[in-house]
């Protein structure tokens, strides 16, 4: 009778086990997405995330099942909440801020999303993990600024123009005129300033073709009056 106990607690634990390798394979999977795309968080951060969320699903699940009694009674998914509270830390270290800019938060999101792929797989609830899994790539592969179907998606830019203050000079309607028909922007505010013998223009717009707006230097060699052009 032990031996058979025994056994079948080896078999019980080779489950979790597995449990845990197949977290670790659908993290690395929304890692490897991460680590072709050059960030911060790559394909060991997912993996860790997953397989260690996963092994904490199941300690919490299953880890105290020989203290319970009577007059002991254990809340199963303390330890899991709690991982969900701790995972905020490290999520919150990939999200950077410069130049009014911020990058990171679909890193951030995706850890996030490994960490309840890691608890699914842990629960044991295979399909919904997988399921995830496979949904995140996805939205990873095409939606994201570089992604399949990037050219949809519109994003804020600031641009910054200034040129010598000459009478008569177009620069401010020619640039104007690039941003809407060329590049599809929606100028969402518009700042002139004199400063000196200089004309400083400042455009918030919305476009989709971020990528090709560097091309409006091209039109530092058409106007040479145009000292700085900044996005």
């Amino acid at each position: 009778m032990g031996a058979y106990l025994n056994k079948a607690e080896v078999m019980q634990q080779l489950e979790w086990i597995v449990r845990i390798l197949l977290a670790g394979a659908c993290g690395g999977m929304i890692g490897y997405e991460r680590e072709s795309r050059k960030k911060s968080a790559g394909l060991r951060t997912h993996v860790i995330v997953a397989v260690s969320s996963a092994l904490m699903t199941v300690l919490s699940k299953y880890g105290f099942q020989d203290v319970v009694g009577e007059f002991v009674r254990v809340d199963p998914a303390r330890i899991a909440a709690g991982t969900v509270a701790a995972i905020g830390f490290l999520g919150s270290g990939i999200i950077f801020s410069r130049d009014k800019n911020v990058s990171g938060v679909t890193t951030s999101a995706g850890i996030w999303a490994t960490l309840g792929v890691g608890m699914a797989m842990g629960a044991g609830l295979y399909i919904v993990g997988i399921i995830t899994t496979a949904v995140v790539v996805m939205v990873e592969i095409f939606l994201g600024r570089q992604g399949k179907v990037s050219r949809v998606i519109k994003d804020v830019y600031e641009i910054e123009v200034e040129y010598i203050n000459i009478p008569g000079s177009t620069v401010g309607e020619r640039i104007q005129e690039e941003l809407e028909q060329t590049y599809g922007c929606k100028i969402l505010k518009f700042r002139v300033r004199q400063r000196g013998g200089c004309i400083q223009l400042g455009m918030l717009v919305r476009t989709s073709k971020g990528k090709e707006l560097y091309r409006l230097a091209d039109l530092v060699g058409e106007y040479p009056e145009i000292e700085r052009i900044s996005i």
